[in-house]
């Protein structure tokens, strides 16, 4: 539970702020051979989306950083505020997604890449993502800034969709390109303490806005 409030955490800090200058280097990702940082260029096309597999988080990236990860997946969902985490990690490595739910209609379909700012929370639907890497010197994250996650399924048992979105080191602006699915991830609900935590931070940047 430590580590979803951390992710909390990093999926609604910074946004909107302006991001230092500073180029990043292979030891802001901890060294892993598996993950390599580029030289500061225009961004590649999009990846492919990498194969689907029940239970798991997928994800491919290219540009200032590129990995092919199969993580394994969990999900959680919050009645209030309505929304789902779901999340992939190994050892020193992982990604989530924070999907706010229309309070009606239907769940599935396209969520846009929306950032919590000094105005508050995005309208739903809206999603939000995070990738870190933890290594000695300190953790590494990344947030998205543009693109969509599609849910192609959710029920009170799974959920599977799709994404791609451009990503932004959150010290130092470096970007990436991440094109990812999820597949038939078990649902369960989210302990009291993490929405009540989740709801908070709604609540504070709303009051931010008054």
């Amino acid at each position: 539970m430590k580590r979803l409030t951390l992710l909390l955490v990093i999926l609604l800090a910074g946004c909107g702020r302006p991001a230092a200058k500073d180029k990043a280097t292979a030891a802001d990702l901890g060294g892993d051979d598996t993950l390599a940082v580029a030289p500061d260029t225009a961004l590649p096309p999009m990846p492919d989306l990498p194969q689907r597999r029940r239970g798991y988080f997928t994800a491919s990236a290219v540009g200032d950083l590129t990995f092919d990860k199969a993580w394994v997946a969990r999900a959680g969902r919050c009645a209030q505020p309505p929304m789902i985490l779901v999340l992939g990690e190994e050892r020193g490595a992982g990604g989530s997604i924070l999907l706010q739910l229309p309070t009606s209609g239907p769940s599935t379909g396209m969520y846009p890449v929306r950032l919590a700012d000094s105005t508050g929370m995005p309208e739903a639907p809206a999603a939000q993502l995070g990738f870190q890497f933890f290594d000695k010197p300190g953790p590494s994250a990344y947030q998205a800034a543009d693109g969509a996650v599609e849910i192609t399924s959710l029920d009170d048992r799974r959920v599977s969709g799709t994404f791609r979105v451009t990503v932004r080191h959150i010290t130092t602006n470096r970007r990436a390109q991440i094109a990812g699915a999820f597949q038939a991830v078990d649902v369960e609900p989210l302990t009291p303490a993490w929405c009540e935590t989740a709801q908070a931070a709604q609540d504070s940047l709303a009051r931010k806005q008054q």
